[in-house]
């Protein structure tokens, strides 16, 4: 059996809407309504042309976003896993869950289909991620939108993830204008 390849645009998943997308780093910041500041203060960050490193940003760039960020990085490439450095308090309050410290394998978000390649393509691309749509992967359904932008960590190559969550509202994203994600 060959499996399907992956498009960044759309992985069919259990919840209905659900997408997984990629978009080029330069993208216009409406494209991602309310999270468009959020994705401004990583851009804010940038020295010629080059994306920010995680040291390059400090506590208080993040006014009013701090309880709705988490952070991932890469621990291993192969086989492929991150661990979640920080879990912002309204996810644990929203989600009932705090991920602080825990490998994306033991992630309750693990069982989202095509979720490492996505994380994948973010980082070697490197691309802006979303995710959108109703997640129950927690126990808990609810609409969200997710922005996931890649970073160095300690290195020159991007390794870390930095996302912002939204509660209560779901983007929707149109194939034309994405980028294609790379087959599993």
């Amino acid at each position: 059996m060959t499996p399907k390849p992956w498009k960044s645009f759309v992985s069919p998943l259990p919840s209905p809407g659900r997408q997984f997308c990629l978009h080029d780093i330069d993208v216009q910041l409406e494209r991602f309504g309310a999270l468009g500041s959020f994705v401004q203060v990583w851009r804010d960050k940038w020295r010629d042309g080059k994306l920010p490193s995680w040291s390059d940003f400090d506590f208080y760039d993040f006014g009013g976003w701090h309880g709705w960020i988490h952070i991932d990085e890469v621990i291993s490439a192969s086989p492929f896993e991150m661990r979640c450095r920080l879990w912002g308090s309204a996810l644990v309050d929203r989600l009932g869950i705090d991920e602080t410290g825990k490998l994306l394998s033991r992630s309750p978000a693990i069982v989202e289909r095509n979720l490492i390649p996505f994380y994948q393509d973010i980082l070697s691309i490197p691309a802006i991620g979303t995710n959108s749509g109703l997640v129950t992967s927690y126990g808990r359904a609810s609409e969200w939108s997710v922005i996931k932008l890649p970073c160095p960590g300690y290195g020159a190559e991007p390794d870390v993830i930095l996302s912002c969550s939204l509660s209560g509202i779901a983007l929707v994203f149109q194939p034309e204008g994405l980028l294609e994600g790379r087959s599993g």
